[in-house]
């Protein structure tokens, strides 16, 4: 699947992006193809190239011969608009990521997507209008056909355990580093072999690098994604290893190791009447990315380093939302620069009275606040959202890797 800003009315392609996998999909391999598969490409509508040529191109950069799929050129209201992170969630607001308005200039769409089978293409027909970048994100989409029709997205889907029913955001968004980064790691080599005239241009991580925490946590699939995929392999015939053997966490990916996810069991006590939604891993790029919202990269990096694991947890009052995060890190010194870090990240957003910051209304209505509590050396827990929770919150830790997170009785009261 690629996305694209819409800007002055006029679509610009940024960035691709395959099909999303479900526990549904099956699992495609190496004997659903036929023996001699056919590399002609079907094109329903009108494309200023020869899709048949780009696929073979595509093909042999990678080493992988499967059937051409059909492509759908279509109008931008047939088009998903669908991307990881579009929907809105007081979470996100608090650390300061969120979608932009459907009518603002920075909101992403689809340039082109393809279907999780392997099949089809679909092309937004605005992308024609510039025949060349057109020809790159067909190319890019042609690179997903051969991760789905080979199974390399379903190894990839299915590598990282749930954290309590499906895949985790930390594993989701792992995927898409793996599946985009490897479609933009062969794309820019499409671009040097077929079109030297579009070599060299930084368009894409020009955006990443100068956009919002919202386009960066979208974009990070390819830019960084494809500098992972670059240090894993020499050339685009390799791309099997990266998918059969996959990183199963962001952590892996930004650092390029086998490190492994860091052991932690959250737990929740008496909460009153505060009830649990839902609970996630956001993971490292994540947590980096909503740093770098207020602090400068290299401070943003340098704090979420040495994270191990995480946990969100949501909970819910009437119409009132809060969040108990919590992460444990490598070690005690990294617990301790995230802590000094993110007490600098909250300066610069809220308002500090004693050991909670309060800071702007939330979509309820109601302010933010947030807090900080160390219930281990290498554990730090961010409580976010209702200022009632977040002031009245207990956390313990019950033993080394085992955090309990309730609510006292101050505050068991209905709103």
């Amino acid at each position: 699947m690629r996305l694209a800003p819409i800007a002055c009315a006029l679509l610009i392609v940024l960035a691709g992006c395959g099909g999303v996998m479900d526990a549904t999909t099956p699992a495609a391999t190496e004997s659903d193809e036929p023996s001699t598969p056919s590399t002609s490409v079907t094109v329903l509508g009108d494309l200023p190239f020869d899709a048949t040529t780009v696929f073979e191109r595509v093909t042999t950069l990678t080493g992988e011969r499967v059937d051409g799929p059909v492509v759908y050129v279509e109008p931008p209201s047939e088009m998903s608009t669908s991307v990881l992170d579009a929907r809105r969630s007081s979470f996100r607001a608090a650390l300061g990521i969120d979608p932009p308005a459907r009518n603002d200039s920075e909101r992403l769409t689809l340039a082109a997507y393809a279907a999780s089978d392997g099949n089809s293409v679909h092309v937004n027909e605005e992308t024609l209008s510039d025949p060349v970048a057109a020809e790159v994100t067909v190319a890019h989409e042609f690179v997903h056909v051969v991760q789905f029709r080979r199974g390399w997205a379903d190894s990839v889907w299915f590598v990282d355990p749930a954290v309590r029913g499906g895949m985790n955001y930390d594993g989701r968004l792992t995927y898409y580093l793996v599946i985009e980064g490897a479609a933009e790691y062969v794309e820019d080599d499409y671009v040097e072999q077929f079109l030297p005239e579009r070599a060299g241009e930084d368009s894409l991580r020009a955006a990443y690098r100068n956009g919002s925490a919202y386009q960066r946590l979208n974009l990070a699939r390819y830019v960084l994604g494809a500098e992972y995929v670059a240090d894993r392999v020499d050339s685009p015939g390799e791309l099997a290893s990266v998918h059969r053997s996959p990183p199963r966490s962001s952590e892996q990916v930004l650092h390029n190791s086998t490190d492994p996810v860091e052991s932690l069991t959250v737990t929740t006590g008496d909460t009153g009447n505060w009830s649990e939604r839902h609970r996630d891993r956001q993971g490292e790029l994540f947590l980096r990315i909503a740093l770098r919202t207020e602090l400068n990269r290299s401070a943003a990096v340098d704090a979420a380093a040495g994270w191990g694991e995480d946990r969100r947890i949501t909970f819910e009052r009437g119409n009132r939302t809060a969040t108990a995060w919590t992460l444990h890190w490598d070690d005690a010194a990294n617990a301790t620069e995230f802590e000094r870090s993110f007490r600098r990240y909250l300066d610069a957003k809220a308002t500090r009275e004693g050991g909670v910051w309060s800071g702007n209304e939330n979509g309820s209505g109601n302010a933010t606040a947030y807090r900080v509590v160390e219930p281990n050396e290498e554990t730090t827990v961010v409580l976010l959202g209702d200022e009632s929770f977040v002031r009245r919150a207990t956390v313990n830790a019950t033993l080394g890797d085992v955090v309990k997170v309730g609510v006292s009785r101050s505050d068991r009261a209905a709103p």
